[in-house]
C-alpha cells in the first residue's frame, strides 16, 4: 500500500529529478610521502573494473613503467574515480560490474648528491 504522497503523478518525476540532481562523480586520493609532483608531471590514466563484487579484478596489477623509467621510487598521488554513468551501470548490474578510472602522478626523482 503506498503512501498518500506517491499516488500524485507529480511525486516521482520530483523525486526521480532531487535524485539525478543530488548525484555526482566520487574520487578517492591517495597522496604519499614522496616528494609531491608538479602540476607540470603527465597524468597516468588507467580503466580498471571488478567482476563479481571485488572477487575479479581487471587489471590485477597496474604497473607504471613511466614511473620505472624516471628511475623514481614510485608514485606521488593517486586518484580512483568514478562518474554518474559508472555508478548507474554498476546499480543495474547489482554490483557485478563496476568500473573505475584510476590516474596516478610519479613522484619526482631524488635530487643528484655530489659525492664526498
Amino acid at each position: 500500500m503506498c503512501s498518500p504522497s506517491f499516488r500524485r503523478p507529480g511525486m516521482h518525476g520530483l523525486l526521480l529529478a532531487c535524485i539525478l540532481c543530488t548525484s555526482s562523480c566520487y574520487s578517492y586520493r591517495i597522496a604519499t610521502h614522496a616528494q609531491p609532483a608538479t602540476d607540470a608531471a603527465p597524468v597516468n590514466r588507467v580503466r580498471a573494473y571488478s567482476l563479481f563484487w571485488g572477487l575479479l579484478n581487471k587489471p590485477q596489477v597496474i604497473s607504471t613503467p613511466v614511473c620505472d623509467s624516471l628511475g623514481v621510487n614510485g608514485v606521488a598521488e593517486v586518484r580512483v574515480k568514478t562518474n554518474f554513468g559508472n555508478t548507474v551501470l554498476t546499480f543495474c548490474t547489482l554490483g557485478i560490474y563496476c568500473p573505475v578510472t584510476i590516474e596516478w602522478k610519479c613522484a619526482k626523482p631524488c635530487a643528484q648528491v655530489d659525492s664526498l
